[in-house]
């Protein structure tokens, strides 16, 4: 059903989304994500040192105020796979409240009016070391350095969404999901916008594929521990 809707023109989702609308149960429960806010932090995760990073002023008051947050930093101290330091790994989870509207907004849109250009996004799957996959938007973008105006530095940037029950990579995706769950289920979910991601440049030695390589080790090692796979309904 999803994958049908999806192929659909713009215009005739539009349609049917607005025809929903007087169906939409006026109350419903807000059902918890599937992902934990409970990141593990100092060296709680093999190979990694966590610390706690605080959403920023900006952040908050712009999502509704019943988004919650939960982000960390994460340095890889101990792999034979390196043998040159790695820049950071940074998570970013953000947690809707009743409207997805006013709480997540997608990195396509705001990454642009923080310095970010050449915004180019793929679907990839990913394999975690508990086996399971999980579907991510990978989402490359660069940042010139003021500093030094002809060296840039180059982003990658992994989302995907997880819900009560489900995991959906793309906005397009989450979103018939969620009016689906809305209008047929009366079941509200508090979605969770999972981001992972970090840099690289020739100038400080890291290349993209260096880069890549670590936010998928620290995707494989993170994600069995936060989500609930239990409760995965597909």
């Amino acid at each position: 059903m999803i994958k049908i809707l999806s192929a659909l023109t713009p215009a005739f989702v539009l349609g049917i989304i607005l025809s929903l609308t007087f169906i939409i149960p006026e109350k419903a429960e807000l059902q918890a994500s599937s992902m934990s806010m409970d990141l593990p932090l100092r060296f709680d995760l093999s190979d990694w040192y966590g610390i706690r990073r605080q959403e920023s002023p900006a952040e908050r008051r712009s999502l509704a105020p019943d988004t919650l947050f939960s982000k960390a930093d994460y340095r890889l101290v101990y792999s034979d796979e390196w043998d040159k330091a790695m820049p950071d790994v940074h998570v970013s989870l953000v947690f809707s409240g009743n409207d997805m509207n006013q709480s997540i907004h997608r990195p396509e849109m705001c990454l642009p009016g923080q310095g970010h250009l050449n915004l180019l996004a793929t679907n990839t799957m990913l394999t975690l070391n508990n086996g399971k996959e999980v579907k991510f938007t990978r989402l490359t973008t660069f940042r010139r350095n003021p500093d030094i105006p002809d060296k840039k530095l180059h982003y990658i940037h992994y989302y995907t969404f997880v819900g009560k029950g489900n995991i959906r990579h793309s906005h397009t995706q989450r979103a018939i999901c969620d009016i689906l769950d809305r209008t047929l289920k009366g079941k509200v979910q508090r979605w969770a916008y999972c981001q992972i991601g970090t840099y690289w440049s020739p100038h400080l030695g890291i290349t993209q594929e260096d880069a890549d390589r670590l936010i998928q080790k620290l995707i494989s090692q993170l994600l069995p521990q936060i989500i609930n796979w239990e409760e995965m309904e597909n």
